[in-house]
């Protein structure tokens, strides 16, 4: 938690990305739900791709253009992810590992948004911007209603 509050100090957009990067590694981080059989990753990827096309508007071409680049990139970022999560749930017991856990978690988010941002170029091949637009806005709704539905389960 230290780390997660040093890096905050950064100003409101940054919290921002900060609250996004959490969002998906929780997302992510339910995949040992799936280990016990209570979590099915193809199912709430097909509700995700559902959710998008409907929310977003996109023609059934569209969608098949776009969810082979999209996938990609959440395959790609699901490493780092795991990585993200490594370093936020750890104890460091010194100033010198909290120094460097800090930085990991500071390289690992930069690699995530420098694969977004490629990724996101690649999109635009597919999808004109507005469009484009209003995907990642219906990923953002779809993310906090699984948050929102998972969190209501466990209480």
């Amino acid at each position: 938690m230290l780390i997660w509050r040093v890096k905050n100090n950064r100003g409101e957009g940054s919290m921002k990305y900060k609250r996004i990067i959490l969002l998906l590694c929780i997302f992510f981080s339910v995949s040992l739900l799936h280990a016990q059989g209570k979590f099915d990753f193809n199912r709430i990827k097909a509700e995700s791709h559902s959710f998008i096309t409907k929310e977003a508007g996109l023609s059934a071409q569209e969608a098949a253009r776009f969810f082979p680049v999209f996938d990609e990139m959440k395959g790609k970022q699901r490493g780092y992810f795991n990585k993200l999560r490594a370093v936020y749930n750890a104890s460091p017991s010194s100033e010198r590992e909290a120094r460097e856990a800090i930085e990991k978690a500071d390289a690992y988010e930069i690699q995530l948004k420098q694969i977004e941002q490629r990724y996101h170029k690649e999109m635009l091949k597919v999808l004109p911007a507005t469009k484009l637009l209003r995907v990642l806005e219906a990923e953002r709704r779809f993310h906090r209603q699984m948050f929102r539905k998972m969190a209501g389960r466990r209480r």
